[in-house]
């Protein structure tokens, strides 16, 4: 069973013609939940990668959030989905909503900064997730202060990976 899979958010530099995915806990992973937030039609994969994540933002802000046990981009839903890790006992609503309202945010100042792009295709167009294989997913540098509870830590003693 795999421990990762292809985040919608990827490297905006070119390595060998390819622009490669950041990881994510692969949806057979224990211990995470989905923060899935819905594009309007009226965005498509022309849409820059500001307005989408502004969008984002406004609709967590909102509090338009469909939590769900899979990722649901790249499989034919017009989203984008935020893995929270799951804590014991498990946040409340509002917890949840916090941090994935952070999460989101985090990822703007690498947007900007033109680091980090949206795989608009993945989005917008695909009815199943990249088939990058794990070992070239890319991981978050820890210097980059990644939220902890939407990071993906092999060691971590809160975070269940299945055989």
């Amino acid at each position: 069973m795999p421990f990762y899979q292809a985040s919608v958010f990827q490297s905006s530099q070119l390595e060998h013609g390819t622009r490669f995915h950041f990881r994510d806990p692969h949806n057979s992973q224990l211990g995470w939940i989905w923060g899935n937030v819905t594009l309007p039609d009226t965005m498509s994969i022309a849409t820059d990668d500001r307005e989408v994540i502004i969008h984002i933002a406004e609709t967590i802000e909102a509090g338009l959030v469909t939590w769900t046990i899979d990722a649901l981009h790249g499989l034919g839903n017009m989203c984008v989905s935020f893995p929270i890790r799951i804590e014991t006992p498990e946040q409340a609503a509002e917890v949840l909503m916090l941090q994935i309202q952070i999460v989101a945010l985090w990822y703007v100042e690498f947007i900007n900064l033109g680091i980090i792009s949206i795989d608009k295709h993945m989005v917008f167009l695909s009815r199943e997730g990249p088939s990058e294989r794990e070992d070239q997913l890319l991981v978050e540098p820890a210097h980059w202060d990644k939220p902890v509870y939407a990071a993906v830590n092999p060691w971590s003693a809160t975070t269940e990976l299945q055989d």
